[in-house]
């Protein structure tokens, strides 16, 4: 296909072009991964045409969706930040595909990508920043994020998952304020709305659970996420919980030392690993209480989708997530690495049944407020069309 034609169309066609590539470089699916993934499947009802490129064990992770969607993906994966063959693959596909927008999900994304794109003659780039890049503070040239401001002149907006994200980028980054947009994060609130008890008693049953208490911690078993902290709060738990059970769901390098960690402590038969799950709502609906011990996050998706579950949550004190977990009104926070203060939280929802309740109620009607999925698509939509000249009616501005 020549260069700037889509199925024969013309760089030169007055006809204001909607293709937006969405672009990732890590092969794990996360909570930025689900986020883009989100975007990619709800873009079509603003006139947007989506496209992936990404690992291709990513672009197999995010099946059926995809598909469903109709995004054309292309598999790409940078062997390192200097790939000059992956980046020509890029540059042909933008300018093959006549894309309009490359939103780069994360900064090493923008680093492979923003000057691809420019060179394509893309008519914007966005990047989205999903929470502070803790693992780079302090580490020479990448701690000061030199680098990151010498890419950011190629970028036309950041979106930030949350106020805390902002603050980073215009803080500690140095964006301009004028460059930073907050859209936050949003999810399908309905699908994890709680049905009915039949479900739970299944979900349970073929968890092999009863009637005791269950915590559940839906993340990347990643240092990021604080499971070796949650393990020792149950541990300072177990002499007055003995039937306390929490379930681990997700995959990740430290599974085999959480696991160690649980068998020094005994708590090998109350703490079950899950590995990876797609059934979300239906771990929602058997648990009792949700627990995000992470120690750093952007706008953490889970406590979304726990509240909309009606599901009472404990979490740390951390970045975006007092944006969602609000203490004593949505849920309960406790400080990150604090195992004493992480154990008192999660007793405290176990001794005051009112109470869990009352944070449950209050977290669903809050994040049916202000977090819901449609809100996070038309303002990006709206974003992309402020920025490659499209006006309500989808004509050039």
């Amino acid at each position: 296909m020549p260069n700037g034609s889509l199925n024969g169309t013309s760089r030169s066609d007055a006809r204001p072009r909607r293709a937006v590539l969405h672009l990732l470089t890590s092969s794990v699916f996360g909570g930025a991964e689900e986020h883009a993934l989100s975007m990619l499947t709800g873009m079509s009802t603003h006139g947007f045409e989506p496209y992936l490129a990404a690992p291709g064990a990513l672009i197999a992770a995010m099946e059926p969706g995809i598909s469903a969607a109709g995004v054309k993906c292309l598999p790409l994966e940078f062997s390192s930040r200097l790939d000059v063959a992956a980046g020509a693959r890029l540059l042909r596909f933008i300018r093959g595909e006549n894309i309009a927008l490359v939103h780069c999900h994360l900064f090493i994304a923008s680093l492979v990508g923003a000057g691809v794109a420019r060179m394509a003659g893309v008519g914007a780039v966005i990047e989205t920043c999903h929470g502070p890049e803790v693992w780079r503070m302090g580490k020479g040239l990448r701690g000061r994020f030199w680098v990151d401001r010498q890419v950011g002149r190629l970028v036309d907006k950041y979106i930030a998952v949350s106020h805390a994200a902002a603050r980073h980028l215009i803080a500690t980054k140095r964006v301009p304020q004028s460059k930073v947009r907050v859209i936050h994060n949003g999810r399908d609130l309905d699908r994890f709305a709680p049905t009915d008890t039949q479900r739970r008693t299944a979900t349970r049953a073929a968890l092999g659970l009863g009637n005791e208490p269950v915590c559940l911690t839906l993340a990347r078993l990643e240092e990021q996420k604080g499971h070796r902290h949650l393990i020792d709060a149950l541990a300072i738990l177990a002499p007055r919980r003995p039937n306390l059970v929490t379930l681990l769901a997700g995959e990740g390098p430290l599974e085999q030392a959480l696991r160690a960690q649980c068998a020094a402590l005994g708590l090998a038969d109350r703490v079950r690993f899950l590995g990876y799950r797609r059934d979300v709502p239906e771990l929602l609906e058997a648990a009792d209480m949700v627990v995000l011990p992470s120690l750093y996050e952007g706008l953490p998706l889970v406590a979304i989708e726990a509240l909309a579950a009606r599901r009472p949550m404990v979490a740390t004190e951390v970045d975006g997530t007092p944006e969602v977990v609000i203490h004593e009104r949505t849920g309960l926070l406790a400080p990150p690495a604090n195992p004493v203060a992480l154990a008192a939280a999660i007793e405290r929802l176990l001794d005051d049944p009112a109470l869990a309740s009352r944070l449950a109620s209050e977290g669903c009607k809050f994040v049916q407020e202000n977090f819901g999925l449609r809100r996070q698509i038309e303002q990006t939509a709206a974003l992309y069309s402020e920025l490659i000249g499209i006006g309500r009616e989808g004509e050039a501005a």
